[in-house]
């Protein structure tokens, strides 16, 4: 037999370093990146819940992704073992139920590190770009929240697109139930060491208690801000 379709075991691959290292020192650069943030909300609420945002966060990076999301039970296990995930669930609902603090804290922390980062590049003589970016959360089979508002489905225009041999008659758009979603993203020329940084973001809905246009005006006023400040 010709040894060209002998299967041919594979050495394991050996990681450059040891992976609990590496989570601590990962773990590490977060806590570095979020300080500001922790700072703040150290001032506000008991510093167990402050553990369990930065944890929070933590679950977040690890286990959510653009096709799986994270129910507040599922993150309760990950934020203690799978046994004490009652337990977890309750610290969580704890945090989010606080009254001592608000999303705007967070709004707050963005856009005080974009203007930053603006101001330094600015300093360097350095060009930066004010991107505004919009999409749509599409939540086709959930009806129960009044809040979700009608929304063009891009995954629909993808299914009813014409396919050789599958002509369908061409249709209007089709809208499902979801939230709007709109943002303004700094960035500068060097992608490596100057990351794209999130000044704001805005979820909207033509059927909520906020009215589109308040919604809307924070991050208008975002990049107006921003084009003064330098950035185009």
């Amino acid at each position: 037999m010709s040894s060209q379709y002998l299967t041919r075991l594979e050495e394991p691959q050996v990681p450059p370093y040891p992976p609990d290292k590496m989570a601590q020192g990962l773990y590490g650069s977060l806590a570095q990146f979020l300080a500001p943030l922790l700072i703040e909300v150290d001032t506000r609420i008991d510093k167990r819940l402050v553990r369990t945002l930065l944890q929070t966060v933590v679950v977040i990076l690890t286990f959510r992704d653009r096709v799986n999301g994270l129910l507040l039970s599922e993150m309760g296990g990950y934020l203690d073992t799978p046994d004490k995930a009652p337990a977890g669930t309750k610290r969580l609902s704890r945090l989010l139920h606080c009254s001592k603090w608000s999303a705007e804290l967070i709004r707050s922390y963005l856009w005080h590190r974009a203007t930053q980062r603006l101001a330094t590049w600015k300093q360097a003589g350095m060009d930066a770009l004010a991107l505004w970016d919009e999409s749509a959360w599409e939540k086709p089979e959930s009806i129960a929240s009044d809040d979700l508002g009608p929304v063009r489905s891009s995954k629909a225009a993808r299914l009813t697109h014409v396919k050789k041999g599958y002509y369908t008659p061409p249709r209007g758009p089709i809208f499902v139930p979801g939230l709007h979603w709109l943002a303004v993203v700094l960035v500068g020329c060097d992608q490596s060491a100057d990351p794209p940084a999130l000044a704001c973001m805005r979820w909207w809905t033509s059927r909520g208690r906020v009215p589109p246009s308040n919604a809307m005006s924070k991050p208008s006023c975002c990049c107006k801000e921003f084009c003064s400040g330098g950035a185009r």
